[in-house]
């Protein structure tokens, strides 16, 4: 406990990177292509099965991935801090050079399908945003990372109920711009990473 008033602000750090590296605005395009054909009822379903599915992968591994790193994979912390740490950096260059991938995913497939695949994952819950939810987890403890995770999907839900609104007001160009900044955000906290990880090493 004597170190409660370091945990609101953990937890704020946690859940900025993890909405960052999530990026829902980014992918407000490929979700409003996935669900054009669907009525209103059924958009919501598809929005409430992809938070619940991808809020499940990373609340898992914020309690787990400790556990596979030392147990089954027997990586030290510090070298998955390196790893991890450039490949986040890696999927935040990719996506501020050449933005959101494009979905060629099937839009007939049942709502509940596509819910959990590609919308929960690996759109919003992604191999990055799990590898960056097992990084904090380290640097914060899971409990802190993994109410981080649900806050930030409290938070995204409501944004893709307006996915179709928004995607009208931000437009192509201001999905793109939202999108690259919180990339450029993430790159930096991956290169924390990567140096946290060099120096506990040397």
């Amino acid at each position: 406990m004597e170190n409660w008033p370091a945990y609101p602000g953990m937890l704020l750090h946690d859940a900025l990177v993890l909405f960052a590296m999530v990026n829902a605005v980014g992918n407000l395009p490929i979700f409003a292509d996935l669900t054009s054909h669907m009525d209103s009822r059924t958009k919501k379903q598809t929005y409430d099965t992809a938070v619940f599915t991808a809020c499940g992968i990373v609340v898992v591994f914020a309690f787990l991935g400790h556990w596979m790193l030392q147990s089954v994979f027997q990586v030290s912390t510090d070298s998955f801090k390196v790893a991890g740490g450039l490949m986040v950096f890696f999927v935040a260059a990719r996506g501020m050079i050449l933005g959101t991938a494009k979905s060629h995913f099937v839009s007939s497939e049942p709502h509940d399908n596509i819910g959990i695949f590609p919308m929960g994952f690996p759109f919003l819950a992604g191999p990055g945003t799990i590898v960056t939810t097992i990084l904090l987890m380290q640097e914060g403890g899971a409990y802190v990372t993994a109410l981080a995770a649900i806050l930030v999907y409290i938070a995204v839900l409501p944004v893709l109920y307006l996915t179709s609104i928004l995607h009208l007001v931000f437009g192509r160009v201001g999905t793109l711009v939202i999108s690259r900044i919180l990339y450029i955000f993430i790159a930096a906290k991956a290169v924390d990473f990567v140096l946290t990880g060099l120096r506990a090493s040397l």
